[in-house]
């Protein structure tokens, strides 16, 4: 009993000791990565970058930043990282008495803390870098303003004709860049670098649009005093001339238009005068799309005259013709209704062709007779005699549509005697065959069947010889006869096939009636089914029976008529 206690006591003591030695190991790891982190923040390079920002200008916003960032700094050097050093000696401590909880609880403070001192340096040195970066941006990018900003007032004095009044404006705007140069140069020399930032990025947005203004306003000021002005004046020039030549062109009111546009451009030279530029570009786009328009109208209602005055009557001769190849269609088709059926609506096509060519006569002569009054815009005219002719040739394809359908029945009917000629002979040859293959006897249902073709042959050579024909009804005759005598043939061949094989199963049935003498009745019924033509009832009792004795027989049947089959 004592040998057990002391081996539990010594377990216990083991297990302890492997507790203390693990946790012992798992929190001195931890407290060396927060001691290796803690060492990190404290080396990171804000003295160095300090350093940097004392070689600047130390007076104004620079002066009062750098204060702060040291003060901040020292904070962290002389009171965060020894408060972090402190707990790092109490964490030490309460794992070396084996207080793992208390030193578990004491890391998650010291990480806590270390956070925070992060957050801090990295404030520090984020906004050190940009107060540094900024003084070397704007030292740098200054010199680039400026050169822009002198490179376009040379720009303006050397082509100062080209701006027009616009000159003076844009001179008064550069000076005023020019003078927001000097407020950077007081902002950097006052340490302000990043209230100098701000100032430089909003100069370089007014000089971007500077430099735009400078090469749209000449551009533009050409477009505006010459070239559209120009255009305006050849399109009333040319809009007059097409009047004297008796050209309707009211409905247009281009002077009205041209008016509105010459207004536009008067007050487009205004705004250029002040350098609005993005309004005076709506104005020249919107002058040059509609100049673009008039020139496309008025070219429109010269093709237009072009088309109608080349016309010369021909779509009414045209008309003309369609009227009479309509006279002709009507005769036709009287003499095709003498030896075909036409239903009403075949039959109608003609006259209706004829009433719509008439209509469309009346409209050609309406649409003559105001070109000869010549107070109708060409255009107008034009589109009218587009649909006229665009209607006369659907009335062509039409007729041409009808011809060809009246020349289809006598094809047709040609066909359709040949295909029923055909049937005939199909059927003569079917005969043929079941009379020589010398059947015992025909089923009652093959003889309907036989009937029905020869019956629907019959009704097909009848519906031919009526007149007049009527060939739908022919073609519905012929088509039922066809599928009459496909399936007489196909039951044909499987009546012949039926009937040698039940005459074979009959003849290897009777082999087992000396040795199974039960077969016989069965047999005797399946003989005379046979000799009555009923083959598929002798086929079904013949097999019945002979399975019935030999379960193995049908199949040995089976295998023998394959082998005598050519």
């Amino acid at each position: 009993m004592m040998v057990e206690f002391v081996i539990g006591a010594i377990i216990v003591v083991l297990i302890f000791l492997i507790y203390a030695m693990v946790g012992r190991k798992r929190n001195a790891k931890e407290i060396d990565q927060l001691d290796m982190k803690k060492t990190e923040l404290l080396h990171r390079p804000v003295n160095e970058e300090l350093a940097k920002v004392k070689r600047l200008n130390m007076t104004g916003q620079t002066e009062s930043l750098f204060d702060r960032w040291r003060a901040e700094w020292d904070e962290v050097v002389t009171v965060d990282i020894p408060a972090v050093d402190e707990k790092l000696f109490a964490s030490e401590d309460q794992v070396d008495k084996f207080r793992f909880g208390a030193a578990k609880k004491t890391n998650n403070e010291i990480e806590s803390r270390l956070v925070q001192i992060e957050k801090k340096v990295n404030s520090i040195l984020s906004e050190l870098e940009q107060l540094v970066g900024s003084e070397e941006k704007n030292r740098a990018e200054g010199e680039d303003m400026y050169t822009r900003q002198r490179e376009a007032k040379k720009r303006l004095l050397a082509h100062r004709h080209t701006f027009g009044k616009a000159a003076s404006v844009l001179e008064i705007q550069l000076d005023v860049i020019a003078g927001r140069f000097d407020k950077f140069a007081d902002l950097t020399e006052d340490g302000d670098y990043l209230e100098a930032r701000e100032l430089l990025m909003e100069i370089q947005a007014e000089m971007d649009i500077m430099e735009h203004k400078m090469v749209r306003i000449p551009v533009l000021m050409t477009e505006v005093n010459h070239t559209l002005p120009a255009q305006l004046s050849e399109i009333e020039h040319g809009y007059k001339e097409m009047k004297q030549d008796g050209y309707m062109l009211d409905h247009l009111q281009i002077e009205k238009e041209v008016n509105e546009l010459k207004e536009d451009l008067n007050r487009s030279r205004d705004l250029l005068v002040k350098t609005e530029v993005s309004e005076t570009e709506l104005i020249v786009k919107d002058a040059r799309d509609s100049i673009e328009f008039f020139y496309d109208l008025l070219e429109k209602e010269v093709m237009a005259k072009h088309h109608v005055l080349k016309d010369e009557g021909e779509t009414g001769t045209v008309i003309h013709g369609i009227s009479e190849q309509n006279d002709d269609l009507l005769e036709q088709t009287d003499l095709v209704k003498q030896s075909y059926q036409l239903n009403g609506e075949e039959a109608d096509v003609p006259k209706r062709l004829k009433e719509e060519i008439y209509h469309l006569e009346k409209q050609y002569e309406i649409l003559y007779g105001r070109i000869e009054e010549e107070k109708t815009a060409y255009s107008f005219l034009h589109d009218e005699l587009k649909d006229i002719q665009a209607r006369m040739e659907e009335l062509k394809k039409e007729q041409e549509g009808f011809s060809a359908f009246l020349q289809t029945l006598r094809k047709d009917e040609v066909e359709a005697t040949k295909e029923l000629q055909t049937l005939k002979n199909r059927l003569q040859h079917i005969t043929r065959k079941v009379k020589q293959s010398n059947l015992p006897g025909i089923p009652d249902y093959y003889k309907e069947l036989s009937e029905d073709a020869r019956v629907r042959i019959h009704e097909t050579g009848t519906n031919l010889n009526e007149k007049p024909l009527n060939m739908k009804a022919v073609r519905e005759k012929l088509d039922a006869a066809n599928g009459s005598v496909e399936h007489l043939a196909n039951k044909t061949d499987e009546l012949i096939e039926q009937v040698a094989l039940s005459e074979r199963m009959l003849q290897f049935g009777n082999r087992y009636r000396r040795t199974h003498p039960s077969i016989g009745p069965k047999l005797n019924e399946a003989e005379l089914a046979f000799r009555q033509a009923d083959y598929s009832k002798a086929l079904e009792l013949c097999a019945t029976a002979i399975d019935k004795v030999d379960s193995k027989g049908l199949k040995r049947f089976d295998a023998q008529f394959k082998e005598e089959q050519p």
